[in-house]
């Protein structure tokens, strides 16, 4: 028997033979397969070299950790400042900034006051903030800090301070907004009730309301408006509230039945002081203005004049021939004339004598009659 001799077998595995004497082990088991066998000074380096990989890992992890979350910049100290991130904030505006999430502390005093100011965004009610946008917005607002560490919680949950508007802002705004797309006057306008003002939560600070819509209400008694806020242009959110509207105006009311087609005179009119129904509907602020017009349909007591019912009437058209009447010294004389533009009963227009030439101005009085202004 060969002391220490190794075998190869057909199959590759690679087999030991040990010393024994004769009958110490079965003849079927006195070869065994082998593990393959390192010098005892291999298998040291291999564990010494793991080890130096470990620790060049944990220290290479614990650089990053320590400087991933200081601000990277130039010319500062290290640590000139620290900011500790808490984990829950309460903003007193929407516009909430580094020191409303944070506490900001550190030697250069400058600093450290303007990190406090950084705008961390617009919240309307409530919002989380990670670790690594503050990040990125204390580089983007201040890129020459230097030495600003980190700490603190991972995220901050954010919540604003609101309040309930009063149903006094939201009536100015409405009235202002009737006022700016109708002809009503704010004086003429009333809010005697607004709804759903719970249900609108403002942030705290300088919000800006407005009215969404470019048309006057209809439905004045259960109106449904669109009210907008926003902050530093931005907006925030929006609400549907509900309100009751009352206009009153003076406005032209009809006193005596009218029917299709048949001028309006004055006597037929009168002004007065009225709730309005529809605040879309154009209605004739002035009788003047209804006298002399054609009915487009008809009309009965107490309707207030709609200016869509009246169709312009006009008598005198330019270019058409007028009978043109001239009084002087008790005479009445009638001469013919040609219309230089067109009028209604009572306007004043200007017209050519034929048989003169002459220029003059002229009262219209009739259909195709028109008397001369002395």
């Amino acid at each position: 028997m060969v002391s220490g001799a190794s075998l190869e077998r057909a199959g590759g595995c690679r087999s030991i033979l040990f010393h024994s004497g004769p009958g110490s082990l079965p003849s079927d088991i006195r070869q065994l397969p082998a593990r393959p066998l390192l010098p005892k000074r291999f298998s040291r380096l291999q564990v010494v070299e793991g080890r130096v990989r470990s620790w060049l890992l944990a220290a290479a992890l614990a650089f990053a950790a320590f400087h991933g979350c200081r601000v990277p910049a130039v010319g500062q100290t290290a640590a000139a400042c620290t900011v500790r991130l808490r984990e829950q904030a309460e903003a007193k505006s929407a516009a909430v900034a580094l020191g409303d999430i944070a506490d900001v502390s550190g030697t250069d005093k400058e600093l450290t006051a303007q990190l406090a100011t950084v705008p961390m965004g617009l919240i309307p009610d409530v919002r989380l903030l990670r670790r690594s946008e503050i990040l990125s917005r204390i580089q983007s607002a201040v890129p020459e800090a230097g030495g600003v560490l980190v700490i603190g919680a991972e995220a901050t949950r954010v919540t604003v301070a609101t309040r309930i508007p009063e149903a006094a802002e939201i009536a100015a705004i409405l009235k202002a907004h009737m006022a700016a797309v109708s002809p009503w006057r704010e004086e003429e306008i009333e809010i005697r009730a607004i709804e759903n003002l719970q249900g609108i939560v403002l942030p705290q600070g300088d919000v800006r309301l407005r009215v969404i819509g470019r048309g006057m209400l209809a439905n004045l008694k259960s109106a449904r408006i669109f009210v907008e806020a926003s902050l530093e242009g931005k907006v925030l959110r929006a609400y549907w509230i509900k309100a009751d509207v009352q206009v009153r105006a003076l406005v032209v009311q009809v006193t005596k039945p009218v029917p299709f087609g048949v001028v309006l005179r004055a006597a037929d009119l009168r002004e007065a002081v009225c709730d309005i129904r529809d605040g879309r509907a154009e209605y004739v602020r002035n009788s003047g203005d209804a006298v002399g017009m054609a009915a487009k349909r008809a009309l009965e007591p107490g309707d207030l004049l709609n200016r869509n019912w009246l169709n312009e009437n006009r008598l005198v058209r330019i270019g058409e021939t007028v009978q043109c009447l001239e009084q002087s010294s008790g005479i009445r004389i009638a001469t013919l004339a040609r219309a230089l533009q067109s009028g209604r009963l009572g306007d004043r227009i200007r017209v050519r004598n034929i048989d003169s030439d002459r220029t003059i101005t002229a009262l219209v009085t009739g259909p195709g009659e028109v008397r001369v202004v002395q």
